[in-house]
Order: structure tokens, then C-alpha cells, then sequence
């Protein structure tokens, strides 16, 4: 994936320490309660900085006065700190591939100073920004703090991922576009309360988020084209905001129109065969590369136009993660408003007959949306040239013990998207050629 930027949350993410933010907050109101400002005039403080804020409007204390009381807590809370194990081999291992790491965090600067110079972790960010640098309504959740960052190492938000242990973390990155992992397994150093939101990927700790990466830095996108020229253009618009061009492989099956043509003009690696061999000698084409460029992950992802760059993500997400080692992207899972019928009766009946052979039944067997692990792809062997790979690949994945998962998905049907895959007849000679084959 082109990744530029990745950027960190603190506390309960790459740093915890023995104090629960609980027992901050409850030292933070016995010492108000000392200054004179009662327990029921204090209020909850949820979160501790804004109730500080509203604290100070309402009894007219200075707020440098009250916010003073809570900076020092946090500094002192810090002096008991640690570091998650894994954090510095995540961070070394992303500088080493020369992405940009920034700090985004709702702790103070002096707090944040200290952990990072007591943990020696300073020096690995570009860019550090604190509840210190942006004014009250910008820091996040708000999405502001996070384009402040954005902004001032010049990524764009598709190319930028943000880690954190909090729905706080999660919700900016939505709202640009950018994609986010929350780390779940971290028991010290959260936040007093709870904001739910799905990340992109979760993970349980540092050393998984490692592998994590390392997974989507060697994600290769296979792209099976024949005579796609009216859609392979948008098709690339779309893959290019998440992966670099050398990391798609348009298989350009013997197009008789500018499709290659097209494709090379994106920048990405064009494989061409003289002659139309079918989805199964593309794809084989196709997977014979990825192997050879050692990659982790493969995704395939149809040129006609009906996937979604979404969808493609999710489909990534549990073999990124670890979870399994084949996700097939269904249809049938997903928003079937506009699939067709006709289309949903030869689904079910091929599903039925790759089920028979696979052992494993799959709702949408001859989805083009699907991300298999490097090695899971290398135990697979395809024989067949034409659409029956679809089934093929899922009965060759699950004998050789691949974990195999669905993930709903929405196909975009199209005038031109339906005259091209399979039809009834299509759908017969998958069936008879995957007996065939099968049984010899």
C-alpha cells in the first residue's frame, strides 16, 4: 500500500503507565474540592480538559489556574510510564521504510515531552502535536488536529493511516478519508470513557501492528482485463489512492482495444498475453508475479468496474490482520438490490457445486473480489484457463487448509458490468468443466 504518513496516538497506544486516567480525574477533583470548588460544582470533567473549560466559564477561576492542577498530575503520572512492548521496533521498522511518523495526542506537551525523552521515542516523529498546540475546538475527536498534521507533512489522507486505542483516534480519520487501526489489547493508559467506532483494522497489541504493516506494505492488487478500455482508466483512478503503481498488476488478457494502452498510461505493471487465455490464465498470470515479488498480500479486484474501493479494504482487513488467510468479497452478503435474479439463481447453483468439491460452502463463489495471503496463494494450483477458476481457487485454498471467510460487499451492476462475467450458459460450462477436472 502507499503509505506516506502514519500517525500515533500516546497514551494507551504506545505508552501506558500504572495510573488509570480514573484515579487522575478523582485526585484532580479532591484537589479542586481543596481550592474551594466543590465536588457537585466540578461536575463529571468528562473528558478532564474540556470539563475544565466549562468549569472555569461557569465559576469564573482562571482556567490556567485549574488546567495547571491537571498538567501536573499527567507529569507526574508519566514518571510511572512505559512503553507497550513493541512500540520502538513498530516505530524503527516504518522509519526504516522511510514513512513519515507524526504524535497526536490529547495529553499536555509537558507530559508528552517527558514520556518520549524518559522512553527515548523523540526522535522518531516528524511531527509532534499536543492538546498544547491547537485551540480547545480543534483538538480531536475534531478532525482539525488531525488535518493540522495532514497539512504540514503534505499527505494526502488516503495515504496516511492513523493508530490509536480510542474511538477519539478513529473518528478524525473517518471524517478525512484516512484509514485507521485500533490497537485493542492495551489495558493502561485508556481514556476514562468510551467512543464507539470501527476502524479499518484493529489489532491486540504492538507487535501484531508490526505484522500488520508489514502485510500492507507488500499488498500487490491483481487486475485481470480484456477489452476494458471504457472502464479500466476509473478502475486504476480508484486502486492508485491506496496502492502504488508498481503495486498493481493489470493482466491485460489479449485485449483487441486500447486497454493496455490505457493501463500503461497509469503508471502501473502491465503483463500482456498475446492471446485471450480467460480469467484463470489471467489471474494464474497475475498471482505467478506477486509470488515472485514475495508479496503478502494479493487482493484481485475486477476492471468492469463493479467493485468498490471500500469494499476491496474490508475484504483485506482479517487477512491483513492475521484472522484468516482467504477472504472472498459476497455479493450475496452484502446489498443485493441490484443484483439481478438470473444472476443470484447461477450464483447459488455454482456455489452448490464449488461447495460440494471444497468441502466448505461460500455464498458468493465467483466473486472477483478477493485477498488471499502470500502463503496461501503459494499452496494453490490453477488448472483452469476460463471462469471456473473462481470456484477452483476456493476448492484448492480450502484443501490445502487455508481459513477461508466472507465479507459482505455491494456489487455495482452496470449496463456494460452485465454484459460482461458469466451467464446461465457460462455458468453450465463452469459447473461441467469443475466435474470434469475434479473427478479425473
Amino acid at each position: 500500500m502507499d503509505i506516506k504518513l502514519v500517525v500515533f496516538d500516546l497514551d494507551g497506544t504506545l505508552i501506558g503507565a500504572k495510573r488509570p486516567f480514573t484515579e487522575i480525574k478523582e485526585e484532580l477533583k479532591r484537589k479542586l474540592e481543596a481550592m474551594g470548588i466543590p465536588k457537585d460544582t466540578s461536575g463529571e470533567l468528562t473528558p478532564m480538559y474540556e470539563g475544565l473549560i466549562k468549569l472555569s466559564k461557569r465559576t469564573k477561576w482562571p482556567f490556567e489556574e485549574l488546567y495547571s492542577i491537571l498538567v501536573e498530575l499527567e507529569v507526574k503520572r508519566m514518571e510511572e510510564s512505559y512503553p507497550f512492548p513493541g512500540a520502538r521496533e513498530v516505530l524503527e521498522f516504518l522509519r526504516k521504510r522511510g514513512i513519515k511518523l507524526a504524535l497526536m495526542t490529547r495529553s499536555s506537551r509537558k507530559a508528552t515531552v517527558k514520556a518520549l525523552k524518559m522512553h527515548s521515542l523523540e526522535d522518531y516523529f516528524d511531527i509532534i502535536l499536543t492538546r498544547d498546540d491547537v485551540p480547545p475546538e480543534e483538538l480531536k475527536p475534531s478532525s482539525k488536529h488531525l488535518r493540522r498534521i495532514l497539512e504540514e507533512i503534505n499527505a494526502a489522507p488516503e495515504k496516511t493511516i492513523f493508530v490509536g486505542d480510542h474511538g477519539y483516534d478513529v473518528l478524525p480519520a473517518k471524517e478525512l478519508g484516512a484509514l485507521s487501526v485500533l490497537v485493542t489489547g492495551h489495558q493502561t493508559g485508556r481514556m476514562s470513557f468510551q467512543i464507539e467506532a470501527e476502524a479499518d483494522f484493529e489489532v491486540e497489541n504492538l507487535v501484531q501492528l508490526k505484522k500488520l504493516f508489514e502485510r500492507l506494505l507488500s499488498t500487490y492488487v491483481v487486475v485481470p482485463a480484456y477489452n476494458e478500455e471504457k472502464t479500466i482508466g476509473r478502475v486504476l483512478e480508484e486502486l492508485l489512492r491506496y496502492f502504488k503503481k508498481d503495486e498493481v498488476i493489470v493482466v491485460n488478457d489479449g485485449s483487441r482495444d486500447k486497454t493496455e494502452e490505457i493501463a500503461r498510461s497509469y503508471g502501473v505493471h502491465v503483463l500482456t498475453h498475446l492471446v485471450n487465455r480467460g480469467l484463470g490464465g489471467a489471474l494464474g498470470t497475475g498471482f505467478a508475479y506477486a509470488i515472485r515479488k514475495n508479496a503478502k498480500l494479493v487482493l484481485t479486484f475486477d476492471a468492469d468496474g463493479q467493485h468498490l474501493i471500500e469494499d476491496a479494504l474490508r475484504v483485506m482487513k482479517p487477512v491483513a490482520e492475521g484472522k484468516a488467510d482467504f477472504a472472498v468479497g459476497s455479493r450475496l452478503k452484502g446489498d443485493t438490490s441490484e443484483m439481478p435474479f438470473i444472476k443470484k439463481f447461477g450464483n447459488f447453483v455454482l456455489d452448490a457445486v464449488t461447495a460440494l468439491f471444497a468441502g466448505k460452502y461460500i455464498s458468493d463463489s465467483q466473486s472477483g473480489l478477493r485477498c488471499l495471503s502470500g502463503e496461501c496463494l503459494r499452496k494453490i494450483r490453477i488448472t483452469c484457463d476460463r471462469y471456473a477458476v473462481s470456484s477452483e481457487i476456493i476448492i484448492e485454498a480450502s484443501k490445502a487448509g487455508c481459513k477461508i471467510v466472507e465479507v459482505p460487499i455491494k456489487a455495482v451492476y452496470t449496463e456494460y458490468s452485465m454484459k460482461k462475467g458469466t451467464n446461465v450458459l457460462e455458468g453450465v460450462k463452469i459447473a461441467l468443466n469443475l466435474l470434469l477436472d475434479k473427478l479425473r
